[in-house]
């Protein structure tokens, strides 16, 4: 048989300079003291909350900001597991430290590893998603709180990430489902999702083929697939490069259409230099007689010898060659244009050969028609494919699902259950006996899963210990069946003034006689006046009035926490 046995906490307030060491036996462990209020329950949960439960601590015992050090054996191998508020660190002798954050998923699959626990449960409003839950779930079957536990087994978290979390959880503790039994569920689960999404994918396309016949209905095209094949490759190749060609056309033309109306104003800046320069020329040598001319206004003194006269018509020879050179420069823009003009004919033409090739037999329709029922019979096409396709997946998801199912009826096994409730009638009926229950319920039917009809015919203190019953019968079935690994049993019992209802000297001798040395049992309880027969032979944690923790251990073992919280992970 698997399970695990816890052997030294230490426990380091960073707040309050204050520590603690506590060591724990195979077999039957008692955590004990005079006083109700000396941190007996905060013991019990520590090593819980160690390995990654939750609990909702006193005010007091928050503010001390504990980190702690677990070590625990699994089949005969020492496991060392640190905590301080949400990061867990464990490791063993020949491994390094592994750093989970409390809740994360990467966390609790490697509990749930670790443990054998092998529980998925569908995550709430996404139920097609079976996930390993919390260290929580493990412990429940292990763990009775002082209160709540009492009053209904599986109550001791308060525990709401799931809905009906308790029957999977219970079923796979007593060993009615197999890990394999939950992977094959989620399996089922996850196929019946996919099934879902192909249907409304299914759904989503004929909705879109609904409204193509509402709002553009379906034309005959007098074509076969392959002239209409054709015709597709010639509108994304030819259209897309006639397009191209009449921007580049219209660019060009546009480009030199200005250029020309720059060289048509520069031609008649020319042609207006060379007139004024012939009459300058003719004013100078028919006008003009002296070689000097005197301005009558200031008196600046002109040449007007031959050699100025001549260099008008230098001048006038130069606008001449340019406006010559202009001319030809509004030739070839002109040429060019008409070149451009000639290509946007062309692309005219190529449109109207378009047009012709997709000429309807009844009347012509434009391109732009001719696309429109195209591409809406495109979407149409696509539709169905995809439908045809979604259709295929849903075949063989479904397929799939027929052989999970198969899977899923052949691990259960109805005589392995009724091998169970047989034994767990047994225990629950001998333990009835052993602690002198008289119950009101018809133990030859009852199951582990119908804890909440538990009732007693004698009252608080037959009902009390017809709960202790319960968990001890539990706890027996699954270190019997070996559904996972065998966690410590934690009886956290009520407060002194309660105690009585469980009559020490009726579970005393059943509580130690269950408490062998291959498992682990700890009882936390007010010292009581029949608890003598409980302590003999225990490993007793004894508490003093004092403080859980003490200045002492903080001093003596500060330079370990240093060093445990310190090294590499």
């Amino acid at each position: 048989m698997s399970t695990f046995i816890f052997r030294t906490l230490y426990v380091q307030s960073t707040t309050e300079n204050l520590a603690g060491r506590f060591e724990f036996e195979p077999g039957l462990n008692l955590i004990t003291g005079d006083d109700n209020s000396i941190g007996k329950s905060t013991l019990a949960r520590l090593p819980l909350w160690t390995l990654g439960c939750q609990f909702e601590f006193e005010t007091t015992w928050v503010a001390f900001d504990v980190r702690t050090l677990l070590k625990l054996t699994i089949d005969g191998v020492d496991f060392f597991v640190t905590r301080h508020r949400h990061v867990v660190r464990i490791r063993t002798e020949s491994t390094g430290w592994e750093r989970f954050e409390v809740g994360s998923d990467e966390f609790e699959r490697y509990f749930a590893n670790l443990f054998g626990f092998g529980v998925l449960l569908p995550r709430r409003n996404e139920i097609w998603i079976h996930e390993v839950p919390s260290p929580e779930h493990y412990f429940s079957a292990f763990y009775v709180d002082q209160l709540r536990g009492w009053a209904e087994p599986w109550s001791s978290f308060k525990l709401w990430k799931y809905d009906s979390w308790r029957r999977p959880v219970i079923s796979f503790h007593v060993g009615y489902l197999s890990g394999e039994y939950f992977q094959t569920d989620a399996d089922i689960a996850k196929g019946k999702q996919e099934i879902e999404n192909e249907d409304e994918l299914i759904d989503k396309y004929g909705r879109a083929v609904e409204v193509l016949k509402l709002l553009a209905p379906e034309e005959e095209i007098h074509t076969t697939d392959s002239e209409l094949d054709s015709a597709i490759n010639d509108v994304q190749n030819s259209m897309v490069a006639v397009k191209r060609r009449e921007q580049r056309a219209l660019s060009v033309l546009s480009a030199k259409q200005e250029e020309l109306e720059v060289t048509k104003v520069q031609i008649g800046i020319a042609k207006a230099a060379v007139e004024e320069l012939e009459k300058d020329y003719e004013f100078a040598t028919e006008q003009l007689t002296e070689d000097v001319l005197v301005c009558p206004l200031c008196g600046t003194k002109h040449d007007n010898t031959l050699l100025e006269r001549a260099s008008f018509l230098q001048d006038r020879a130069q606008a001449s060659q340019q406006v010559l050179a202009l001319n030809e420069r509004r030739a070839k823009i002109e040429s060019a244009i008409n070149v451009t003009l000639g290509r946007l004919e062309k692309v005219r033409q190529d449109l109207a050969k378009l047009n012709r090739k997709f000429r309807r037999v009844d009347k012509d329709v434009s391109v732009k028609s001719i696309l429109e029922s195209m591409g809406t019979d495109s979407v149409r096409r696509r539709a169905q494919l995809e439908t045809a396709l979604a259709r295929e997946r849903r075949i063989g998801i479904n397929k799939k699902l027929v052989d999970k199912k198969q899977e899923l009826i052949e691990l259960i096994e109805p005589e392995h259950e009724e091998n169970i409730n047989s034994y767990y009638r047994s225990e629950l009926r001998d333990l009835c006996k052993n602690l002198r229950i008289n119950a009101s319920f018809d133990i030859s039917t009852a199951t582990p899963l119908s804890y909440k009809k538990l009732s007693a015919a004698g009252g608080g203190a037959d009902a009390s210990r017809l709960q202790l019953a319960y968990h001890l019968a539990t706890h027996r079935i699954i270190r019997h069946f070996k559904t996972e690994i065998l966690a410590p049993l934690i009886l956290d019992t009520p407060n002194q003034q309660d105690q009585g209802a469980l009559n020490y000297s009726l579970v005393s001798a059943e509580i130690k006689r269950r408490a062998t040395k291959d498992t682990q049992v700890i009882v936390c309880a007010t010292r009581h006046k029949d608890m003598a027969l409980l302590e003999k032979g225990s490993h007793v944690v004894e508490l003093s009035a004092k403080r859980l923790l003490s200045q002492e251990m903080f001093d003596r073992f500060q330079a370990s926490f240093q060093r445990w919280f310190s090294e590499e992970i």
